[in-house]
């Protein structure tokens, strides 16, 4: 296993216990805007690739035949079996792997999202080019995540990398159109929306180190006033209050 992986392992393996809760701070629009563009139906087989502890496969679930979740933490996969446990819900099944190389045979599911996984990956094509792989021919392949100003990413993936170990980059909107077009996608949507976080609660729910939470808010605080990051970022009673701009896209795969 390579050193970044490890890096995966770590940083989620120590957040497993509170990311069912801390997971919607990506907020209830985006999860409900994956639904909305993707229209499951009884029908559909899903894989959600990086599923952490299944916050989105369990929305699926309310919605389609089955679901299969996979991801590299086993603590994450063990909490998702305990969540699933607890909601009776039989409809999931969860694997643990490498999502670079998915372990299914082409043409697999009718719909392969990941959401939020993309600003951890060394090789974000590769994963993307698996996740058409295994997509059936005329089924749907979405993506959710953080996406930034081009001008203004160096500086929030600065930021980022100092509060998540597992952190590498955030894509532009651009940057995923353009990667699902190249991938041969048709009838692409994309969407974006901000989802708006308190700076501190999401530095806990991270399990940050205190000396790299004080980085990070001593980073944060003076972009109240030049927003160098893009994150809208203000003062609300003497919390740092800002904005990550998520981006959706999704295509079908050509029959």
């Amino acid at each position: 296993m390579d050193s970044h992986n490890e890096d995966v392992i770590s940083e989620f393996t120590r957040q497993a216990s509170t990311s069912h809760d801390t997971s919607r701070h990506f907020n209830d629009y985006g999860l409900n805007l994956m639904i909305r563009f993707s229209k499951p139906t009884i029908y559909d087989t899903v894989l959600d690739v990086a599923c952490g502890n299944g916050t989105v496969a369990f929305e699926y679930a309310k919605f389609v035949n089955h679901v299969t979740g996979i991801d590299i933490t086993p603590a994450m996969i063990e909490r998702a079996r305990i969540i699933q446990k607890e909601s009776n819900l039989d409809n999931l099944d969860w694997r643990i792997g490498d999502i670079s190389t998915l372990p299914f045979k082409d043409d697999c599911f009718s719909i392969v999202v990941t959401r939020g996984s993309l600003h951890h990956l060394i090789d974000f094509n590769k994963v993307i080019d698996e996740m058409y792989r295994v997509c059936k021919p005329g089924g749907k392949i979405l993506i959710t995540d953080v996406t930034v100003d081009k001008n203004k990413k160096d500086e929030f993936n600065s930021v980022e990398k100092m509060r998540v170990l597992s952190y590498t980059k955030a894509l532009t909107l651009e940057d995923m159109l353009k990667k699902m077009k190249a991938l041969g996608a048709i009838n692409i949507q994309s969407e974006q929306f901000d989802s708006k976080r308190n700076l501190k609660a999401i530095l806990q729910s991270s399990l940050v180190k205190p000396s790299r939470k004080n980085e990070n808010i001593l980073l944060l605080k003076p972009d109240i006033d030049m927003n160098n990051l893009g994150t809208k970022s203000q003062a609300v009673d003497d919390h740092v209050h800002h904005s990550l701009t998520m981006s959706t896209v999704m295509g079908i795969k050509e029959k």
